[in-house]
């Protein structure tokens, strides 16, 4: 099902809905639903489901009005800006004509929305980054990103769940896992959550590093 091109709010909690209207109709052949920015892909079984009672469905589901939805979630997510944890943070600051501690406090002020789940296990989609901060990709990728960095590109920022290259601005580090299997089937954040980023020190960071390896995780708030 496509919705427009690129990232709106109300496109992206319209997606969100109809994907949890359809989990909740416990529909047989019904699958899954995977939202993405202007999309929502649906994965049924045709030999049980057939395609007339699947839109049927998804009739239904989207002349229903728009409401509140599964209850979202506020993650509140340390980050070490700058430095070698962030190692682009000069050169955002530069394009935005701002000292690095401005661009980090203004990346910090902005509670951004998981509008899709993609690219890595675990890597969120937080949509609505400051305008200031808007960069287009790097020119040239980098071959490694270690697990943890924030970074930022277009109108998104993003927190890599795993190592990986990746062509994004890095201006920051979180000691906070986004997904580990280890502990967990499911990523840290998903569809519908606000996240937050709260600056703290390398001796913070460090820290909280130490709590997470004895296996403390952030806990989720719900939104004011």
């Amino acid at each position: 099902m496509e919705f427009g091109v690129g990232y709106s709010k109300t496109v992206s909690l319209a997606i969100l809905q109809i994907s949890e209207r359809l989990h909740g109709s416990h529909l047989e052949g019904y699958r899954e639903s995977i939202p993405a920015l202007s999309s929502l892909t649906i994965c049924y079984d045709p030999l049980v489901l057939t395609k007339e009672r699947l839109v049927a469905a998804i009739e239904s589901a989207c002349a229903i009005p728009l409401g509140a939805g599964a209850a979202a979630r506020l993650w509140t997510i340390p980050c070490v800006y700058g430095g070698v944890s962030g190692p682009d943070l000069g050169d955002v600051a530069r394009e935005a004509a701002l000292s690095e501690g401005e661009a980090a406090a203004l990346h910090a002020s902005e509670t951004y929305v998981v509008s899709m789940l993609g690219f890595l296990p675990g890597f969120a989609y937080l949509a609505e980054l400051p305008e200031r901060l808007r960069l287009p990709r790097r020119v040239t990728p980098r071959a490694r990103v270690p697990a943890g960095s924030i970074a930022i590109a277009a109108d998104m920022t993003a927190v890599y769940p795993l190592e990986s290259p990746g062509g994004w601005h890095l201006i920051g580090w979180t000691p906070v896992p986004m997904w580990d299997m280890a502990r967990r089937a499911e990523p840290l954040l998903r569809p519908g959550d606000s996240v937050r980023f709260r600056a703290v020190d390398a001796e913070e960071a460090e820290a909280l590093r130490l709590r997470v390896a004895e296996g403390w995780l952030p806990t989720p708030e719900a939104p004011a």
